[in-house]
């Protein structure tokens, strides 16, 4: 396992087990260490129901292991308090869902805006960097659109925008191309490996070809019944 000073999340024999102790007690992640360099592109490939979705759950601080360790940044998460998680994830990550969990009702920039909100800025700074990201995704001038009126493919631009308007160090993105037509996939694609190119780190769960076979990625490893099978250095 690489230095923890070199990495940004590091797992040690890490499970993670659901229903415990009832008969449909169900391990979904099983002693798994691992760990994800700065400016690393990470790919966790498997099957629906291999785990794979659960250790990315784990490794971003939205849930908390049964056993094992989860360090992020050299800070054993899984000891500190719903409080301080909250703010490692605000802090530390963005994140790209399946689906985009977009707000129809609200504007483009008003769906950007929300993880900002529990964080002490002020409005204008707030702005510039909601205005930015768009600006990046070529989704400047639309900020006041809603977001019901908008293409598949803008909308995930705003999810896009919205992962990375607190700008994170890791970049989450479970099945990211799950809902897509293969040329929003390849648009998606091109906006991970910018990501990449200036610097973030990205860890993905999927079982995409499209995704696991792009040169962005730099370790992918194979997810089953819980455990890491191998590591394939692309």
């Amino acid at each position: 396992m690489s230095d923890a000073s070199t990495s940004v999340i590091v797992t040690e024999r890490v499970t993670k087990v659901y229903n415990r102790g009832r008969p449909d007690e169900v391990r979904a992640v099983d002693g798994v260490s691992l760990s994800v360099l700065r400016g690393d592109a990470v790919v966790l490939q498997g099957p629906s129901g291999s785990g794979k979705t659960s250790l990315l759950s784990l490794m971003a601080c939205m849930s908390r292991p049964t056993s094992g360790r989860v360090v992020v940044d050299g800070r054993d998460v899984a000891r500190v308090g719903e409080e301080a998680l909250a703010e490692i994830r605000r802090r530390r990550f963005g994140f790209m869902f399946q689906q985009y969990h977009l707000i129809p009702e609200l504007t483009v920039l008003e769906n950007v805006l929300l993880p900002l909100y529990p964080v002490a800025m002020g409005w204008s700074e707030m702005r510039r960097r909601a205005d930015a990201v768009l600006t990046t995704l070529d989704m400047a001038g639309k900020g006041r659109r809603k977001v019901r009126s908008l293409s598949g493919g803008e909308q995930q631009r705003v999810a896009i925008a919205r992962a990375l308007v607190n700008d994170p160090e890791v970049v989450i993105a479970d099945e990211p191309t799950a809902h897509l037509d293969r040329a929003l996939a390849r648009d998606l694609m091109q906006v991970l490996h910018e990501l990449k190119r200036q610097g973030r780190t990205l860890v993905i769960a999927t079982h995409d070809p499209l995704v696991f076979e792009h040169p962005l990625v730099s370790r992918r490893l194979a997810v089953r019944d819980g455990r890491i099978e191998g590591k394939e250095r692309q």
